[in-house]
């Protein structure tokens, strides 16, 4: 047990409360770090405030809407959920753990730029098609306006008509080839020419864990 995560639990203790086909053992403690970009003190950090939101050491689709809920209890967070659960479950098992929601929190905090953009590429790309549709942004925003609520920051009233010019004028700008498509490349030259949004991406690279 030396090379545990100290706030880890037994591994009888982690598994009792899961069914048997999605019983995990967290990876050691160097194991994690070697393949994110936290310390150790960070990681140990990050793992206790997850077990208290998860102590069964997997989260399911439910679960993570129901985490949601708290955080936005005036909104719609089915759909976000459902698009940000596809991302986090990588392996497609119906469920993530604690590696799985830390190696993506290190792409979001501490990963390059190009890292990044591929990270919310992935998570736009909601068919796996390897390229973003008009369609797909608009679904991706509809999910994104229903999560914040009525009351929410933007301040715009939400109908489909604000989200579809929202999502029109997105497309037109990434569409420079006017092919009705985005692939990956097309994506991150926009946003490698966009000073604005890039300034927004590397906010992240300052978030306090």
């Amino acid at each position: 047990m030396m090379h545990r995560l100290r706030h880890f639990k037994s591994d009888n203790e982690l598994t009792s409360t899961l069914p048997v086909q999605i019983r995990k053992v967290p990876k050691s403690l160097e194991e994690i770090v070697r393949i994110t970009k936290f310390n150790k003190s960070e990681i140990r950090l990050l793992y206790k405030g997850f077990k208290q939101e998860c102590p069964s050491g997997a989260v399911t689709e439910r679960e993570f809407q129901a985490i949601y809920s708290h955080f936005f209890p005036h909104g719609n967070c089915q759909y976000y959920t459902t698009y940000l659960f596809r991302v986090l479950d990588r392996r497609k098992r119906m469920y993530f753990t604690f590696e799985d929601y830390i190696q993506t929190l290190s792409i979001l905090v501490r990963g390059s730029i190009k890292e990044k953009l591929q990270w919310i590429f992935r998570f736009y790309d909601i068919s796996d098609a390897g390229k973003l549709t008009k369609q797909t942004i608009e679904t991706i925003l509809h999910s994104i306006y229903n999560l914040l609520g009525p009351n929410n920051c933007l301040h715009q009233p939400l109908t489909d008509a604000t989200i579809e010019k929202h999502s029109a004028l997105i497309f037109e700008k990434l569409d420079f080839h006017h092919v009705g498509s985005i692939n990956f490349d097309d994506f991150e030259n926009y946003c490698l020419h966009d000073e604005q949004l890039l300034n927004t991406i590397k906010l992240l690279s300052t978030t306090t864990i």
